[in-house]
C-alpha cells in the first residue's frame, strides 16, 4: 500500500494536471468549453461566440493522513514535494498509537484538457470538443495501522506481535483518456428568460486501473520473519503496469474501453437585456471502462496463512507480487488467487447544481454543489462531494473570483481559494493555503490554462 500512496503523490507533485472543479472558471460567461465539463448546457447563454482550450493543467489532491509541516517547503515548492516523496523526508503522518483503528481517507483527480473548442453554429445552438488525459484514485476508511505499517514498510516495531483487524480499506484508481462531442441548444425562450439543454457523448481509452476491496484482514507482523493472517478475505485487480515498460505507442497503453456521457439544463432570467440569475442542474460522468487487455482480478482466502521471510522478497513485477501473494494464502499454489481477466471500472458520477446571481453590473456570486456517487459492490472512482459559495468580478479581459468551499470524500475540509484570468490566461486555486506555507500541507487543488476567445 505505501507503493500505491508514494505513487498517487508522486501524481500531485510532479505533473500539474487539471483540477475537477475549477469553481473560479467553470461558472464564468467567459468559461468557453470549461462550462460545458460541469454543465453541458453552460455552453449556451455565454458571452463569447466560439473559444478555444489550447491547454490547461492542474490537480486536486486531499487526505487526512499524511501532509508536509507548515514551511517544510518553499512558496509553491513542487520540486521540493517531488523531492520530498522521491527521499521520503517530508511528509508526515498523523498515525495515532493509541487509536490504530482510526480510519482515513485519501483522494486525488487529475486532469489535463488538451486542443478543445466550441462554437455557436446558429443562434440557440453550440456544439463543442474536448480531448482529456485524467487521473483518478480514492482510498477510502483505511484505517491508521494498515496505513502506518505501509509507510514504513512494516519495520515499525511498535507494531509487531500485535493482532489487527481492517475490514474497511476499499481503493479505486484509473487513467483514462476521454474524447468529448457536446450540443447545446436553447429549447424554450420568451422576453423573460430562457431554457437551454445540453449533451456530451464521451469515447473512453482506459489507461490504467486497480482496486481492492471486500477487505477482511486479521493479521500479525512477527518482525521481519513472518507476517501472520487468519480468517482473512480481500479481492483486488490490476492492469498490468509492467507493460507500460515496453509500450511504444498509444495502442500499447490502452487497456480498456468505454462510454461516457453528460447531460444538464439551465435556465436563464433577464430583465429586458441584463442577466439576472441562472439556475442549472447537470448529471456527469455516466458510464464505465472494462478494462480487458492485459487485465487481471485476483481472489485470496486463508484461515491461516504464514508469509515467512516476507523482508527478503524482491519483487519487482506484478506478476511476481501476485503468485507470492496467492502462495502465501494457498499454502504454496501460486496461481490458485487467480479469478479472471477483465473488470469495469466506473466513472466519477456526479449531480450538480449551479446558481448565478448578478448583484450588481460585473458583480456576481454563484453557489455550486456537486454530489458524488459511490458504485456500490462494484469497482469504479469516486467524484467528492464539493459546497461552493463564489463571489465573481467579470469583465471581458479580467476576471477575479475568491471560491469558498467545502469538500467532503469521508472527511470535511473547508477551504478558501482564488482564480484570476486576465485577458487568455487563467490560473487559480481552490486550497491554496498548504502552497503558500499558510498551515499544514494535507492537499491542494490548483489549475492553469490558456484558452481563446471571441465575444459575441
Amino acid at each position: 500500500m505505501n507503493r500505491i500512496i508514494m505513487l498517487l503523490l508522486s501524481l500531485q507533485g510532479a505533473s500539474l494536471l487539471h483540477a475537477q472543479q475549477d469553481l473560479g472558471i467553470r461558472n464564468s460567461h467567459y468559461a468557453g468549453i470549461q462550462a460545458a465539463l460541469l454543465n453541458p448546457a453552460g455552453m449556451e447563454g455565454q458571452y463569447v461566440k466560439w473559444d478555444v482550450n489550447v491547454a490547461s493543467a492542474g490537480t486536486l489532491f486531499d487526505n487526512n493522513y499524511l501532509y508536509i509541516p507548515k514551511g517544510a517547503i518553499p512558496v509553491l515548492g513542487f520540486r521540493s514535494i517531488i523531492e520530498g516523496i522521491k527521499h521520503q523526508n517530508k511528509f508526515v503522518t498523523t498515525f495515532d498509537p493509541s487509536n490504530p483503528d482510526k480510519r482515513y481517507h485519501f483522494m486525488l483527480a487529475s486532469e489535463v484538457l488538451g486542443p478543445s473548442f466550441q462554437a455557436e453554429i446558429k443562434e440557440g445552438q453550440t456544439i463543442g470538443f474536448t480531448f482529456r488525459a485524467r487521473a483518478f484514485a480514492n482510498i477510502d476508511n483505511f484505517t491508521g495501522h494498515v496505513a502506518q505499517n505501509a509507510f514504513d514498510y512494516m519495520r515499525n516495531k511498535i507494531l509487531w506481535y500485535k493482532p489487527f483487524h481492517d475490514n474497511s480499506t476499499r481503493i479505486d484508481g484509473m487513467a483514462w483518456l476521454e474524447y468529448g462531442f457536446y450540443y447545446a441548444a436553447t429549447i424554450y425562450k420568451d422576453c423573460k428568460g430562457e431554457l437551454a439543454a445540453g449533451l456530451g457523448l464521451k469515447y473512453l481509452q482506459g489507461l490504467g486501473a486497480a482496486y481492492v476491496k471486500n477487505t477482511s484482514l486479521n493479521y500479525t507482523i512477527g518482525d521481519t520473519t513472518q507476517l501472520i493472517f487468519t480468517h482473512s478475505n480481500l479481492d483486488y485487480g490490476r492492469t498490468d503496469y509492467d507493460t507500460y515498460r515496453k509500450s511504444t505507442g498509444r495502442r500499447e497503453l490502452t487497456h480498456g474501453y468505454g462510454l461516457g456521457a453528460n447531460i444538464g439544463f439551465t435556465y436563464t432570467r433577464r430583465h429586458n437585456t441584463s442577466y439576472l440569475y441562472k439556475l442549472g442542474v447537470s448529471l456527469v460522468d455516466v458510464g464505465a471502462i472494462r478494462f480487458s487487455r492485459n487485465t487481471s482480478a485476483f481472489h485470496l482466502h486463508s484461515d491461516s496463512a504464514n508469509f515467512t521471510n516476507w523482508y527478503t522478497y524482491d519483487l519487482k513485477t506484478n506478476e511476481q507480487v501476485d503468485r507470492t501473494i496467492s502462495a502465501a494464502f494457498y499454502q504454496g499454489d501460486s496461481t490458485r488467487s487467480y479469478a479472471g481477466n477483465s473488470f469495469k471500472m466506473g466513472l466519477p458520477t456526479a449531480l450538480s447544481f449551479q446558481a448565478d446571481w448578478n448583484c450588481y453590473d460585473n458583480l456576481f456570486v454563484n453557489l455550486t454543489v456537486i454530489k458524488g456517487f459511490g458504485h456500490g459492490h462494484g469497482q469504479g472512482v469516486v467524484q467528492p462531494d464539493v459546497y461552493s459559495l463564489t463571489p465573481r468580478y467579470e469583465s471581458k479581459w479580467l476576471e477575479a473570483s475568491l471560491p469558498f468551499s467545502l469538500i467532503y470524500y469521508g472527511h470535511w475540509r473547508p477551504r478558501l481559494g482564488f482564480a484570476v484570468r486576465a485577458g487568455y490566461l487563467f490560473f487559480g486555486a481552490d486550497a491554496p493555503a498548504g502552497l503558500f506555507k499558510l498551515r499544514n500541507m494535507y492537499g491542494t487543488d490548483f489549475y492553469i490554462g490558456v484558452h481563446f476567445f471571441r465575444k459575441k
